[in-house]
């Protein structure tokens, strides 16, 4: 019960900041995608995402539940990560989440975080993703004006001020092979963050 109060908590918080935002988006792609993304700059994703299809996988424990409710108060899909599942269970969520899009949604990975998150380290499930659907990679870069920086996450979590203006900027689309690496996914998106304070 408590967690779900959070959870309404901060999708009411995160509604009225980004209900203030002037957003400013360069090269969003008009076909379906795999935004790639750091953790640390998700704050305005859901709410400028609403006229688009996502499908979110966030984890089982309690920050995946305020993840689930505020992507689905914003009219996105979930499905629940099973981190401490058995491999039949595991496999089950991947497989729902894989369905999902290949029947179309978008989805946003963010590259570095859980589980076990390690700053702008990004890792290889966002390139298996693009590999078994055959949905391209799109690198986004979210730059916000004014903000507060949480610096003692680890994340370096960013929550713009109101009425801040905030720039989502997009990189070039590509189908994940065997020969991509995270290396080049991680320079990127530091090339997209530049101006940022999550670096």
């Amino acid at each position: 019960m408590f967690i779900r109060f959070i959870a309404w908590f901060y999708w009411l918080f995160n509604l009225i900041i980004c209900s203030t935002l002037k957003y400013k988006v360069i090269d969003e792609p008009p076909h379906q995608a795999i935004f790639a993304l750091w953790h640390g700059l998700t704050f305005p994703l859901f709410y400028w995402a609403q006229h688009r299809k996502f499908c979110i996988f966030p984890t089982e424990i309690w920050r995946g539940e305020i993840i689930t409710y505020l992507a689905e108060k914003h009219g996105h899909k979930t499905v629940r990560f099973i981190e401490k599942g058995t491999p039949l269970e595991i496999g089950k969520a991947l497989f729902a989440f894989i369905k999902n899009i290949r029947e179309g949604c978008d989805t946003a990975i963010a590259v570095d975080g859980p589980p076990k998150p390690l700053h702008h380290q990004a890792k290889p499930g966002i390139l298996f993703l693009s590999q078994k659907t055959g949905v391209p990679i799109v690198p986004a870069g979210i730059n916000m004006k004014r903000k507060i920086i949480l610096f003692w996450r680890w994340d370096r979590y960013e929550i713009p001020l109101p009425w801040s203006e905030v720039e989502i900027k997009f990189g070039k689309p590509f189908v994940a092979d065997e020969k991509t690496t995270t290396q080049a996914l991680e320079e990127l998106l530091l090339r997209l963050s530049e101006g940022s304070g999550n670096r």
